[in-house]
């Protein structure tokens, strides 16, 4: 664990520097394939998949993205060209009760949904199975943590401003137990308490590699991207990227 969050310090040196980098060259983000999938309780639910334009050799790492709420999936937008050019197979989802999966809301249900998109993510052609990591924002971040230590295929989760209990849903456990043989990486900003207080005790309690990121100001989940996207952008492809690396 010391060596990585050493290594995640590191990164956010060098970040400092890049942050306000212009994004005049920045990738274009290409058009994704709609997934609808029936859950377990009938509910449709609903995703956009976008692919690369070339897949690595062996297969293409892939990436399931779950927003905060009262959220939608096109929040990641912002995020998404970046990690596409990059190629990575992204599947952003409505979570239910959220855009066009509709519904209402239920936590635990949620979790279920999670394992059933990543059976779908894994399945879809050219997806390596062993390269596969969960992004979330808030609650998006708990159902990450959480779903990545109940999935062996699942090697990294990534989670924007966690808690230790939204929601009942409660990711501690993940990532001291269920995730000490893989890895997670979580950002929260300094005056967004209740995340930043999470993150640090995660670290803390954690059995495994952890990256932990604190940020100024008290942006909350994708609301990062409004003046750290450049910043976000290098240090998840940077852990995305060393992960995946150490697979091989």
């Amino acid at each position: 664990m010391k060596y990585r969050l050493i290594f995640a310090f590191l990164i956010v040196l060098s970040l400092s520097v890049w942050g306000g980098a212009a994004q005049d060259d920045a990738p274009t983000l290409p058009e994704p394939a709609r997934v609808e999938v029936e859950a377990s309780d009938g509910l449709v639910l609903v995703g956009d998949l976008y692919t690369p334009t070339e897949t690595a050799e062996g297969g293409a790492p892939a990436l399931l993205l779950m927003h905060q709420n009262q959220s939608r999936r096109r929040s990641w937008e912002p995020l998404l060209p970046a990690l596409v050019e990059a190629g990575y197979v992204v599947l952003s989802v409505d979570l239910r009760g959220h855009g066009e999966t509709g519904g209402r809301p239920d936590w635990a249900l949620a979790q279920e949904d999670t394992q059933l998109w990543l059976t779908i993510l894994q399945a879809v052609e050219g997806v390596s199975a062993e390269k596969i990591a969960l992004m979330g924002a808030s609650i998006g971040s708990n159902l990450a943590l959480v779903g990545c230590a109940a999935n062996e295929a699942c090697q990294t989760a990534v989670a924007l401003s966690p808690g230790l209990n939204f929601f009942n849903v409660q990711p501690e456990e993940a990532v001291s137990d269920g995730l000490r043989r893989r890895s997670a990486l979580l950002i929260a900003t300094r005056s967004d308490r209740e995340s930043v207080e999470a993150v640090r005790q995660m670290a803390a309690t954690s059995n495994g590699e952890i990256g932990l990121r604190v940020y100024g100001g008290f942006a909350h989940g994708t609301e990062l991207f409004e003046d750290e996207l450049v910043s976000v952008q290098r240090l998840v492809l940077s852990w995305l990227e060393e992960t995946f690396d150490d697979e091989e």
